[in-house]
């Protein structure tokens, strides 16, 4: 009885093997090797950003994705990463690239954690990326210029004239993004009209107000776009169509490295939660809604963009280079400080730009506060004077201006106290990151407060920790565009 139950598995082991190997599969062993391959990549754990404390994410530099307004990173992907952060609790890092294809291979580097920039979802992507549930949907479009003599005339005759049928773009020029489904959206069109299209690419650096600029003006004569980036512009452009689609509607969602399973999982979740709230649909009517207030921030003078941070930019430089400290840094420190408003006052008695004390202004040469020039070159020199005084206990210069900062807001004694306990802790005392840092946060409970090591006594350590978070998470974000300019 046993001997003929082991022949008949083993004779249904035989035909098993004969099917893998010999008989009809659905599979290539070709896609099999590649299914093998893409299983074998080891994906990011939502448990790693978290435990790192910080997301990485890359954006493109458009005004509805990632941009800097006066001194604060704006745009709707930007604004959709922060708020995802926060429900991680975590901090977040932007990184920009320079095109899609960029970005999908600094995702299978494990350079990034996500990539938020307008990415849509396509099948041969899937193959190295894991992409969420839609954040938004939107089609390919047309961009084609109306001719001068057809402005003002009636929708009848301009829908003669205008390109409606995408057959037509045989013979034609067009130009669209490297390495973007628009791209693969003409090679397809090519095939179905049996015809060929003159395909140029442009490099994903150029932003879309200068390609719809180049049609604009004559310089090229048809671009593939996609619709919801491309209408943000047209109230500028009243000589531009997008009213031919050349697509069906299409995803747009973000991507993780592949098998990233909990962190899909968990934007998933995410976006679920939120996609149907008020908050959402208000932050959507910010940036797709024409508003005339986005767009005058988009367009104004003071985007890091021009390389403007603020109009103070050339007294912050003169002030920055007399300690040798960049001069964004101290940009970013104007911005947490008084948000670049020259006549700010604190409930506490601090003025201007950089909140200043009476006191201590009077103790650096003094002067008027609410003058711009003079409130920055005692804010820098005071930044100067604890740099130096840092310098000689912490080696490491970064250190030692995160050591002043610290020291601006609430003062050098908390600080030598927090160094203190640091060491008492088994911390080093030379070190803010998750060093010194953790222990002037807790300079605010009395079981370190009272300790005999603290000379200082109890102090809202917090505001400190955060206080040098915003200024570095703000450099950071400047830094991004460090190549605009000056």
């Amino acid at each position: 009885m046993i001997s003929k139950f082991i022949f008949y598995i083993l004779l249904l082991f035989s035909f098993s093997l004969f099917s893998c190997s010999g008989g009809e599969t659905n599979q290539s062993d070709e896609e099999v090797l590649n299914l093998q391959a893409t299983d074998s990549v080891v994906g990011i754990d939502v448990n790693e950003i978290i435990q790192r404390g910080k997301l990485i994410a890359i954006t493109n530099n458009t005004p509805t994705s990632y941009f800097i307004y006066r001194g604060r990173p704006m745009g709707y992907q930007y604004d959709l990463l922060k708020r995802f952060a926060d429900f991680l609790n975590v901090e977040l890092e932007i990184k920009i690239v320079a095109s899609i294809p960029d970005a999908i291979d600094s995702l299978k580097q494990h350079k990034a954690d996500i990539v938020a920039s307008g990415l849509t979802v396509l099948g041969d992507r899937k193959v190295d990326i894991d992409f969420s549930i839609p954040i938004i949907k939107t089609h390919q479009i047309l961009v084609q210029r109306i001719p001068n003599d057809l402005l003002s005339s009636s929708p009848s005759l301009l829908e003669k004239r205008l390109l409606r049928d995408v057959t037509e773009l045989a013979g034609k020029d067009v130009y669209v993004e490297e390495g973007s489904s628009y791209y693969n959206r003409l090679l397809n069109l090519q095939e179905e009209i049996g015809d060929s299209i003159h395909i140029h690419t442009y490099s994903g650096n150029i932003d879309i107000d200068s390609i719809l600029n180049a049609v604009s003006t004559g310089k090229v004569d048809y671009v593939i776009s996609e619709d919801y980036t491309t209408r943000f512009f047209m109230r500028y452009y009243d000589n531009l169509d997008i009213s031919t689609p050349v697509s069906f509607n299409q995803n747009i969602a973000w991507a993780a490295p592949k098998n990233s399973e909990s962190l899909i999982d968990t934007i998933n979740h995410w976006i679920n939660k939120h996609k149907r709230s008020t908050t959402w649909a208000i932050l959507y009517n910010q940036y797709f809604k024409y508003s005339k207030k986005m767009s005058s921030k988009v367009n104004s003078e003071f985007t890091m963009e021009n390389g403007v941070i603020s109009k103070y930019d050339k007294i912050i430089k003169t002030n920055a280079d007399k300690i040798g400290w960049n001069w964004m840094l101290v940009a970013a420190q104007i911005s947490v400080e008084s948000g670049f408003k020259p006549n700010n006052h604190s409930w506490a008695g601090a003025q201007g730009l950089m909140q200043l004390m009476p006191a201590t202004a009077h103790g650096l040469g003094g002067g008027n506060l609410d003058s711009p020039s003079r409130n920055i070159a005692l804010g820098v020199k005071y930044d100067g004077i604890l740099f130096e005084f840092w310098k000689d206990k912490v080696p490491d210069s970064l250190q030692a201006i995160k050591f002043a900062l610290a020291s601006y807001n609430i003062g050098k004694g908390h600080i030598l106290d927090a160094r203190r306990l640091a060491k008492q802790y088994g911390l080093d005392p030379e070190v803010w990151d998750d060093n010194v840092e953790v222990m002037i946060k807790n300079l605010s409970r009395s079981k370190y407060y009272r300790d005999p090591v603290v000379k200082y006594g109890y102090c809202r350590g917090q505001e400190a920790f955060n206080y040098v978070k915003r200024i570095f998470y703000l450099y950071d974000n400047y830094k991004n565009f460090e190549s605009a300019p000056s």
